[in-house]
């Protein structure tokens, strides 16, 4: 589970650092919508798996439950990166590309 976040993690603020050369917005959008994308995913891991052996509609409930956090999490970065702050859309929606892309490279890999 920790692999998992880490190596996303490594892969957006390599990413964003690189991104200094265009502009520290540009590196500030990557770098937000990039860890709320890792944050999503250990929060809805913990939530998915810590919950021990249960009943397999509890076991559902909180799959989906999971995820739904997971993607409130990213929207609500997206509405802040937009929104609020005004940062470059390309900038927020790499930032969750990697921070995914990462992700499945890190659980696919054993």
């Amino acid at each position: 589970m920790l692999r998992a976040a880490v190596y996303p993690l490594a892969a957006v603020a390599i990413t964003s650092l690189g991104l200094l050369l265009v502009g520290p917005r540009y590196a500030a959008g990557l770098a937000l919508t990039g860890f709320a994308t890792v944050l999503g995913g250990w929060v809805a891991a913990r939530t998915a798996l810590g919950g021990g052996i249960q009943a397999a509609g509890i076991a559902m409930v909180r799959l989906i439950l999971a995820m739904v956090l997971k993607w409130v999490l990213v929207f609500v970065a997206l509405a802040l990166g937009f929104g609020l702050w005004r940062l470059p859309p390309l900038a927020l929606l790499a930032g969750i590309a990697i921070g995914l892309i990462f992700q499945v490279l890190a659980l696919a890999r054993r």
